[in-house]
């Protein structure tokens, strides 16, 4: 297994390399106990992987998670009430 390999592999199942496939695991530890890029490449993963952990990802978005990114993209600044709010007062015009 070459670096780049290891790193591929890494992106895909993460630092635990019990969690990896037994053949592709046994190999990468073949690499790391003669590559010093490896193991930092393996120390950086699990640093990464600890700081999201301590970050909360994984927790239940917000319920109103897709309304922030839909004003966000769009950039109307409005919220769902401020349109009912106008349509209710278009149709008290037409009345």
């Amino acid at each position: 297994m070459t670096e780049d390999d290891f790193q591929k592999h890494l992106d895909r199942f993460g630092g635990d390399l019990e969690r990896w496939p037994p053949a592709l695991a046994a190999s990468a530890r073949a690499l790391l106990a003669r590559s010093p890029g490896a193991q930092a490449r393996l120390d950086a993963m699990v640093a990464m992987e600890l700081a999201l952990a301590d970050a909360g990802v994984g927790e239940e978005p917000p319920d109103d998670l897709a309304d922030r990114i839909f004003d966000a993209a769009f950039g109307t600044g409005r919220d769902v009430q401020a349109c009912d709010d106008d349509t209710d007062r278009a149709a008290d015009r037409l009345n």
